[in-house]
């Protein structure tokens, strides 16, 4: 994307940005109450599996790691630690999401079995899931199918691609867990309390520019919609000719991840504006920053 066509989409982000957060500064409540649906399946389903884009950045790194140490067997006192911690971080990172996604997939089935709306979930504190033997399982058999995938994929680069895929995969990291820390910190200190947790007389909710400080509630902003919007940082792996469209349907998908926040009851509307345009500035950055120190040549290996 030319510079030009940057300063337009910074811009028109912006504007949009300032309209949505004035419009949930008057709304918030009203719009929540209008649009909770706790049987919606569009939002049960985003809830429970949605939040795959922030692991599969993660799996991606440590395995371009992986397979870039397997390269490099000459320097063994390099390529070691960098296949182990590559194989740690994609094998933690599978893990964190499949534990959570099946807990809210138990919760989900739970709900179903006892009558109650499917969407009912902790969004703070989900324990349900499977025995460990089977979770075990589970996560073995789908680290091997993503592993054959990825270093199938990894297996027709050149060097100098894999060398390139590797600085990537480290600002792609970086950006995601910067994310992380930031969305984490702002949830802390917030305080705000969830649609769902909201007392019958509703008295108290509180505006999204009211922190509130550290007390249990975790609404403002929205870590569902911060992880849904990290599809964006998946175009980074791809050529220039797909960045495009890749970067488009991550733009998509962290805006429906945060309308089924909003229609499952678990955030308000300024909670998911909020955090998706934070994300999305927090990832323009590190890839300005990646383009300025890095990618001089990245064009003649990705492109």
């Amino acid at each position: 994307m030319s510079d030009s066509n940057k300063l337009k989409v910074f811009l028109v982000s912006i504007v949009t940005f300032v309209i949505l957060m004035a419009i949930a500064s008057f709304g918030d409540l009203a719009i929540s109450n209008t649009l909770i649906d706790y049987n919606n399946f569009f939002g049960a389903t985003f809830q429970s599996f949605g939040e795959f884009p922030l692991a599969l950045v993660f799996i991606i790194s440590g395995q371009i790691a992986m397979h870039y140490a397997s390269r490099n067997l000459d320097n063994k006192l390099f390529a070691l630690p960098t296949f182990i911690g590559g194989l740690s971080l994609s094998l933690w990172q599978l893990r964190q999401y499949l534990k959570e996604a099946v807990s809210y997939g138990v919760s989900w089935a739970t709900n179903l079995a006892q009558h109650k709306p499917i969407g009912l979930a902790n969004s703070d504190a989900a324990t349900k899931g499977l025995s460990s033997i089977t979770m075990f399982v589970l996560w073995l058999a789908i680290y091997l199918v993503i592993t054959v995938i990825i270093q199938w994929w990894l297996h027709s680069k050149s060097n100098q691609q894999i060398k390139q895929l590797l600085l990537v995969a480290i600002f792609a990291s970086l950006a995601v867990w910067f994310a992380l820390q930031v969305n984490g910190a702002l949830k802390e200190y917030w305080g705000r309390v969830r649609p769902y947790e909201l007392n019958k007389a509703q008295s108290d909710f509180t505006p999204w520019f009211h922190p509130n400080g550290a007390n249990g509630h975790k609404s403002f902003p929205s870590g569902h919609t911060m992880a849904g919007t990290t599809f964006i940082v998946l175009s980074w792996f791809v050529g220039a000719a797909k960045r495009k469209y890749v970067w488009i349907a991550g733009i998509i998908y962290g805006a429906l991840m945060g309308l089924s926040r909003v229609v499952i009851g678990a955030h308000f509307m300024s909670d998911v504006v909020f955090s998706f345009f934070l994300t999305g500035l927090i990832y323009f950055i590190m890839r300005e920053l990646y383009n300025h120190l890095i990618a001089n040549d990245e064009h003649k290996y990705l492109g």
